[in-house]
């Protein structure tokens, strides 16, 4: 079969292309192309006297749920805060290209387990995610049941009936209270008749309502150690709160693009990148050969007062210029403040070529950082004239964005701390 074979030889050659699929996704930001951004060996740089900062260590699991059959039916980010209680749960379409859209092929994850088996479910998710992982899990109905016990029962509100692979009915649409074992079936229900997208709306509500219910934290003891490829600790640690989820935006693929009409969906790499690079900047992957960023949006809400724009929107219109020229973006801040006039952009090396984000983003103040982010190349903290910039664009991204099932509640900024290394 050509699709087993051309995984065979494809996995690291995917990443590196995935970012210029924010191309597709810029709307109406006017800007050039074939811009690359890469390293010089001219100049100086950094002295070794600037202290340094580290991300802090933000377990992150994956948890796959599998039918009877063994097929992928649901798979969901686990992201614990640095402190150790609560976090952040992201649902993720089982049917996720992971090219990107690029290529004349779709590989979505589910289709790669079938074929090749659940040893590459981790490096696929990963190539999709740009995402690393400190513990993977697959689990079929009972252990999704036994995971999920202490936080049941769970008011959900599934947006359609959900059925499994013999098109029999596990959970009416609607409201309802479900138990462990209920919420088990939905995560572990995957009918091939209907489009993974459509499935994962009903994984998605599972897990917006697991959040609810655990809200600022459950009371519960710490679990025993346990093996690398179990989540028990991740899930207790998440459900001593507060904790938050997000689904992420799907997006079809034309036909022309889908020539074996496998069931695939398109995620949003820009949104990709303001998530996890919020919630998990320590574990987000460069899959491009060029400068790796953090994104600081600090607005104050005077200074966004008259733009009806949010921290996280114009973040995401930044990314997206970037995963334009090919950069890559680890980490993203979007804590209010209060924002310069002059957009800046911090460089840890005077020796980085930066023409690509400066053909981009216009006018920039290059500084050198008062401190060095292990694994970040430059930092770029948007201005108030950023703002004027966006005024000229047609389209902002706010109604791609998913949101938390609680409004106002924005996902959780992990700031740098201190390094400890020599």
């Amino acid at each position: 079969m050509t699709a087993l074979a051309s995984r065979r030889r494809r996995s690291t050659l995917l990443a590196a292309g995935a970012a210029v699929v924010a191309i597709a996704l810029a709307g109406g930001l006017a800007v050039a192309g074939g811009l690359m951004l890469y390293h010089s060996t001219d100049g100086s740089s950094v002295g070794s006297a600037v202290p340094e900062l580290v991300f802090p260590k933000t377990p992150t699991a994956l948890l796959a749920g599998v039918d009877a059959s063994g097929a992928l039916a649901s798979l969901v980010v686990i992201v614990v805060r640095p402190d150790g209680t609560g976090g952040s749960i992201v649902p993720v379409p089982v049917s996720a290209d992971a090219t990107s859209g690029e290529g004349d092929e779709r590989l979505p994850i589910a289709e790669s387990v079938a074929l090749e088996g659940t040893a590459v479910l981790e490096r696929e998710a990963g190539i999709a995610l740009s995402l690393s992982f400190d513990a993977v899990e697959i689990a079929d109905a009972a252990r999704l049941a036994e995971l999920l016990a202490p936080v049941a029962p769970v008011q959900v509100d599934l947006p359609a009936d959900v059925t499994d692979a013999a098109g029999d009915v596990v959970a009416d649409a609607g409201p309802a209270a479900l138990d462990a074992t209920q919420l088990a079936a939905v995560l572990s229900a995957r009918d091939p008749d209907v489009a993974a997208a459509e499935q994962y709306a009903a994984a998605a509500a599972v897990w917006a309502g697991i959040a609810e219910t655990v809200g600022d934290g459950l009371v519960g003891t710490q679990p025993a150690p346990t093996a690398a490829d179990s989540v028990d600790r991740e899930i207790v640690q998440v459900s001593g709160g507060p904790l938050r989820s997000r689904a992420l935006a799907t997006l079809p693929i034309e036909p022309a693009r889908n020539p074996r009409g496998v069931d695939v969906t398109l995620l949003n790499r820009s949104e990709l990148a303001l998530v996890f690079g919020q919630i998990a900047p320590g574990r987000v992957s460069a899959p491009n050969s060029s400068l790796s960023f953090r994104v600081v949006a600090s607005f104050s809400p005077a200074q966004l007062a008259d733009t009806g724009w949010t921290n996280p929107e114009i973040a995401y219109r930044a990314i997206n210029q970037l995963l334009f020229v090919r950069g890559n973006v680890l980490s993203v801040d979007t804590t209010p403040g209060d924002a310069p006039t002059e957009t800046r952009l911090e460089l840890n090396d005077a020796t980085l070529n930066t023409s690509g984000v400066r053909e981009v983003f216009g006018r920039l103040v290059v500084e050198e950082p008062a401190t060095r982010l292990v694994g970040i190349d430059a930092v770029l903290i948007l201005g108030t004239e950023y703002l004027t910039f966006l005024e000229g664009v047609d389209v902002l991204p706010g109604a791609t964005l998913a949101t938390t099932p609680a409004e106002g509640r924005p996902v959780d900024d992990v700031e740098p701390v201190e390094s400890t290394g020599g």
